[in-house]
């Protein structure tokens, strides 16, 4: 009896294995597959990708003459216009745009053309871009404009460029930070008289509270602080956490800009009513 009863289970074991065989079989065939094609798709690099990679820059553009794809992508998901700004191959970048590259293409970051070639300094080929056509308030993934980008130095006349372009004085980033509060982090004196001038708000606050003035504070930029102090900056102003501009400046020892603060605190300090004073 037990043999009879044992028959059955047997084979239902067997076919159970023989079902999975197959699945296991074509579990096995697609990782096979995927990996082969991602193998393919490393070897398939575009050519004109390849020479940029190699810093070859007279390929790139013998490459380009002879009708390579203007708007293929590395393996990072880049753009070729903004892998050869971003390596300061300007002829390339250039030789791109006449071939009716797109300027408006993003990276994997989110990050134009145009953004590059303003925080590389490039002050024509920027102007070339917005000549053709490129977004002045275009985004980033964190919301960053190419003003917001801003040149790591200070350029007033590419500032001004954007802004007659039509770039937003105060456009904010994810984290609520504007152009002026980015020049005054770097120290860019003139871009902030600038930007100021052009109605930037000296008092703006970031989403955790923090001003213009804090930021310039903190890096010790004195001239920075003393300009924003002129236009009007709150020198009381409190962060999310209840710190000021001197609170930065003390846990950094910028002691230079603590002394400025320090005249503006007092100057700020409210003046005694004459009528409580007893010794009348």
């Amino acid at each position: 009896m037990s043999r009879e009863f044992s028959l059955p289970s047997q084979r239902k074991n067997t076919v159970g294995a023989r079902a999975q065989r197959p699945l296991s079989a074509r579990l096995v065939l697609l990782a096979l597959v995927s990996m082969l094609g991602a193998m393919l798709a490393g070897c398939s690099r575009s050519p004109l990708v390849e020479a940029l990679d190699d810093g070859d820059v007279d390929r790139a553009l013998a490459l380009i003459e002879q009708g390579a794809d203007v708007n293929a992508r590395n393996p990072a998901d880049d753009p070729v216009l903004a892998v050869a700004i971003r390596k300061g191959y300007l002829e390339v970048a250039r030789r791109l745009l006449h071939r009716q590259a797109d300027v408006n293409a993003k990276g994997d970051l989110g990050v134009t053309p145009l953004m590059l070639a303003v925080s590389g300094g490039y002050r024509d080929l920027a102007r070339e871009l917005l000549d053709r056509g490129a977004l002045v308030n275009d985004v980033d993934r964190m919301g960053n404009t190419a003003l917001l980008i801003m040149p790591m130095e200070d350029d007033p006349e590419m500032i001004r460029m954007l802004l007659e372009r039509g770039a937003e004085v105060d456009r904010e980033n994810r984290n609520g930070l504007t152009p002026l509060m980015v020049a005054a982090y770097l120290g860019h004196l003139r871009i902030a008289e600038l930007l100021l001038a052009r109605g930037a708000d000296v008092n703006h606050r970031a989403r955790d509270g923090h001003t213009a003035l804090m930021r310039a504070a903190r890096q010790g930029h004195v001239e920075m602080v003393k300009l924003l102090l002129a236009k009007g900056a709150d020198v009381r102003a409190r962060n999310r956490d209840g710190e000021t501009a001197m609170t930065w400046a003390r846990e950094h020892d910028r002691h230079e800009v603590m002394a400025v603060l320090q005249q503006a605190l007092d100057r700020s300090s409210p003046t005694p009513d004459p009528a409580s004073d007893s010794s009348g």
